[in-house]
């Protein structure tokens, strides 16, 4: 497939869930910390984790919640629920660097972005925490496949706002309908992406189909035959 630079779709993938593995990144960096901190790593204490975790990153997405006060909060909501008196400053940055070390693609992603790089423009839309993003980016040396990276938390909005798709569409250059949004998220990326008017593909490597995206694929070998098919 040879296409003219000029014609080329713009491609703005999520990052985690969509080409990065976040659970198995995740799972390294919580469980260094938690021994670190002498905290077991089992099921109970794992689960409330990921409670104050997500309430925090639900906050943050209705725009209720900032970026630099999420560092450290999801810490503070777990600590006093296990009553632990660490400090949740303290812990916040470190956990964003063991993050930021512990990189890992998703199975065939690297191999799949091979595969489409320079017939594409491509592009990373994430609400990742920006330090721990570049890092990860910078650790798997996938940047080089990507025209460019917009982190919500340097943009100042997130996605599923509207906004983080207009300023990105902005910052390239491009109107709506030369972009495709590619993403596993529901609510963050196919629905922001609907409220921006974007094009979307919603991939889920179980399987499951999205009645708000475009199109939905459940493997990056039926995204490369859909995006050989629509653009």
């Amino acid at each position: 497939m040879n296409k003219d630079p000029s014609s080329r779709k713009h491609l703005l993938f999520d990052a985690d869930g969509t080409l990065y593995d976040f659970k198995a990144t995740e799972e390294a960096a919580l469980s260094r910390l938690f021994s670190e901190l002498s905290i077991p790593y089992d099921n109970e204490f794992i689960g409330l984790y990921h409670e104050a975790n997500s309430s925090c990153w639900k906050e943050y997405e209705e725009g209720l919640l900032p970026m630099d006060e999420l560092r450290s909060e999801r810490f503070r909501r777990f600590f006093r629920t296990i009553g632990s008196s660490e400090d949740p400053e303290r812990i916040g940055e470190e956990y964003i660097l063991k993050l930021g070390n512990a990189g890992i693609m998703l199975p065939g992603a690297v191999e799949f972005l091979e595969s489409i790089h320079g017939l594409f423009h491509m592009y990373i839309i994430t609400n990742g925490i920006a330090v721990t993003q570049h890092m990860r980016f910078r650790g798997t040396d996938t940047e080089k496949y990507f025209d460019d990276i917009f982190i919500s938390e340097e943009l100042g909005v997130q996605k599923p706002d509207p906004g983080f798709f207009c300023r990105v569409l902005e910052k390239i250059g491009i109107e709506r309908n030369q972009a495709i949004v590619i993403g596993d998220s529901e609510r963050s990326d196919i629905q922001g992406a609907c409220n921006a008017g974007i094009e979307s593909i919603y991939i889920s490597f179980e399987g499951r189909r999205s009645d708000k995206a475009d199109h939905s694929v459940a493997s990056y070998d039926e995204l490369r035959m859909l995006l050989d098919d629509i653009v």
